[in-house]
């Protein structure tokens, strides 16, 4: 036989040895398969779907299932169907594992196709010293509601936080199923990002089934502050094969940090495509921005709830969502707020009360031509919203208008126009006498959720939009001027101010600008570390000087140049109020977010005084919390010189123009926007959606 004969016959027989070899080599490093049973009470159940993090299988008429496993195998998890439930849905995976992965389910107390609810809590990023008294005020929410189960959708965080939140909120101390999800603060040193939030949580994707619903929890992104360990693609590649295995008449509700990775729902990887809404998709539920927002997008909600314990990043109100889903899918929600509960008694020295729907929130009460105009917000869902005017003799409505969503900032009016912008950019023109609307457009808002909007007017000229996006509307016809397209800035309720020439812009988290107001054009933009931070609204002095707050800073800024000419900080003090300062003549009236009000030299810049008030009610300025005393709203001065200003301790201040406090009138609930004044009296408006009329102030 020669050496070719012998070649021809070898060849073959080599490459099929090493196919074989290399098929045995990868199948024995990933894991060599995983089997085991899924059980209810002690008996076989079937047609359960389990998973090895990539691989969904379901169990067969005995229970048992068997999956092949892959690379990055850590888990095996099973889904608890509709109707069952179990705390011990995943198993470490281990090779050296010589029995089986075994799970026993037990009934729930929700019967498949039965209506339910959920509690939805986000970033409440603690650290070693744990879970606050706020974890009473979630308990309370549980024992009353009775949520199926609690989700919170990430940032715990950091290590310290991750090894103590656990200790703290679990199923049993909770006394109802609690989920984690991980946020892009959960990653954390280690061979990997998740390596602790695994072995502390976890699986960072599963899935599970309660009542019609099929709720998928997956990771954030592919990272955040340390590297995934997991490919971008790795979650998608499961998902899909989730989704394969579920009965196409259940509803899909997904987990995450952030928001869905694109606009319609369709996700591409491997070059293929998985389309959410085909898989009966209702709800993308998140957290990360720390905002308080609905959407409706498609037909799916978008639903993000801020911190349980704190003011949010756009001032969100801090505070638990409960959503709840029904029998046919459709989904209704409604948040707690820490920790007020809305129930307000008759104000004392009130002359009349007029109860709107919804919250009212950022927005001014304003005055025009025996007129009073307020707008409100809903952080639920269906919400009841809109712009109202009011009888300023008897608080009747003389008529409302419905908007798309929330007006979380100021109405502007001028020449017997009425405008409007919602949380969406839908900008609303309205007849002030009558409500009819003139003329309505949708502006951009870029990369914001809209959360937080900035509005103002002027020459004919209405600036709409927010910070990543502002746009010049002719105020008459609608017609856009300008626009400029920044995508940058978190949401804030600080307001754009018209000053000179200029178009004050506060971006958060990223700089204070200044645009020509006539053709959008950016004239300088200063992104100090502490003015870069824009809750509050800039102030006037003159016409080359601002005074802007914020941090624990005050600082004096060249109106045409955007220079800080002069910057004292003020170690403790937090200026992270909505409010926009009050200058008369040297002195600034200057609203904090936790120390009260202070009075301010502008041309030495020290602190005259400062004015206590009470504890807030609720939190809105960003992080803030505890004994925080808060104004957000800016001061209404009184044509005998004094002050009147509403606080978040649910009270209404007037003081003389040296800062005493001449009158204090509880409220009972907080209060966030400007007050009016009418013919001697002080027209107020609160969070719970009042606006009060108090007797005779002259």
């Amino acid at each position: 036989m020669n050496k070719k004969t012998i070649l021809m016959i070898l060849i073959p027989i080599i490459i099929i040895a090493a196919a074989v070899i290399i098929f045995f080599c990868v199948r024995g490093s990933s894991t060599g398969g995983y089997s085991g049973t899924v059980t209810a009470m002690g008996e076989p159940l079937a047609n359960v779907s389990v998973s090895d993090g990539r691989n969904v299988v379901k169990t067969d008429e005995n229970g048992e299932f068997t999956l092949k496993g892959y690379k990055k195998t850590r888990f095996i998890t099973v889904t608890a169907p509709a109707g069952y439930t179990t705390e011990n849905y995943y198993i470490p995976a281990d090779k050296n594992k010589s029995d089986g992965y075994d799970f026993n389910l037990e009934k729930s107390d929700i019967a498949a196709g039965e209506a339910h609810s959920f509690l939805q809590i986000s970033d409440t990023e603690i650290g070693e010293n744990g879970v606050g008294e706020w974890i009473n005020y979630l308990k309370d929410i549980a024992e009353n509601e009775k949520p199926a189960f609690l989700i919170h959708t990430g940032d715990i965080c950091y290590e310290p936080g991750l090894k103590k939140h656990i200790e703290d909120m679990n199923t049993e101390n909770m006394g109802i199923p609690v989920r984690y999800i991980i946020g892009n603060h959960d990653y954390v040193d280690g061979k990997y990002g998740e390596e602790l939030f695994e072995s502390l949580y976890g699986p960072v994707w599963y899935s599970f089934e309660v009542g019609n619903v099929h709720y998928v929890v997956t990771p954030f992104q592919t990272g955040g502050d340390r590297k995934s360990g997991y490919n971008k693609n790795d979650r998608w590649r499961w998902l899909e094969n989730d989704l394969a295995n579920t009965d196409e008449n259940m509803k899909v509700v997904m987990f995450n940090h952030n928001i869905p990775p694109t606009d319609d729902y369709v996700i591409s990887f491997d070059r293929k495509e998985l389309d959410l809404k085909k898989h009966n998709l209702i709800a993308w539920v998140f957290g990360h921005y720390h905002y308080n927002y609905i959407e409706e997008n498609e037909g799916v909600l978008n639903i993000s709830t801020a911190r349980p314990d704190c003011g949010g990043i756009d001032s969100s109100v801090s505070g638990a969502r409960m959503i709840h889903i029904a029998q046919d899918g459709s989904i209704t929600t409604n948040m707690t707020y820490y920790d007020f509960n809305g129930t307000v008694s008759d104000v004392e020295n009130g002359k009349w009360t007029a109860q709107l729907d919804g919250n009212i929130l950022f927005c001014n009460t304003v005055v025009d031509d025996n007129k009073v105009y307020v707008a409100t917000v809903n952080e639920d869902y269906p919400r009841t919203c809109g712009i109202y005017c009011l009888n300023p003799m008897d608080g009747s409505v003389l008529w409302n208008f419905a908007t798309k969503n929330s007006v979380k900032n100021n109405l502007i009016i001028e020449n017997g126009l009425l405008i409007a912008q919602d949380c969406e950019g839908n900008v609303y023109c309205l007849d002030s006498q009558n409500g009819t609307k003139k003329w309505s457009t949708t502006v951009e808002l870029a990369n914001s959720l809209g959360t937080s909007v900035g509005i103002c007017a002027s020459d004919d000229v209405v600036y709409t939009g927010c910070a990543a996006a502002i746009t010049a509307l002719d105020i008459n016809s609608g017609e856009k001027k300008w626009e400029n397209i920044r995508n940058h800035g978190e949401g804030s309720p600080a307001e754009f101010v018209v000053a000179g020439d200029k178009l004050l812009v506060s971006s958060h988290w990223d700089a204070l600008i200044a645009l020509d107001k006539n053709t959008g054009k950016e004239l300088w933009k200063n992104k100090d570390e502490d003015i870069r931070f824009r809750s509050s609204t800039p102030a006037i002095v003159d016409d080359n000087t601002l005074i802007v707050a914020d941090s624990d800073a005050v600082m004096i800024v060249d109106a045409n140049t955007g220079e800080i000419t002069t910057k004292k900080d003020f170690e403790g003090y937090n200026f992270s109020s909505s409010a926009q300062s009050t200058v008369i003549g040297d002195i600034a009236y200057i609203p904090t977010a936790n120390k009260g009000l202070i009075t301010f030299n502008i041309k030495n810049c020290e602190i005259v005084q400062e004015i206590q008030i009470g504890k807030a009610m609720i939190y809105t300025a960003p992080y803030t919390s505890g004994d925080s005393q808060t104004i957000e709203p800016s001061l209404l001065q009184l044509s005998d010189g004094s002050l009147a200003f509403g606080a978040s301790d649910g009270k209404l201040y007037i003081i003389s123009a040296d800062g005493a406090i001449e009158k204090t009138i509880n409220i009972g609930a907080p209060i966030f926007g400007s007050a009016a004044y009418y013919n001697g009296s002080i027209i107020v408006s609160d969070f719970t959606g009042r606006v009060i009329c108090l007797n005779e102030f002259e």
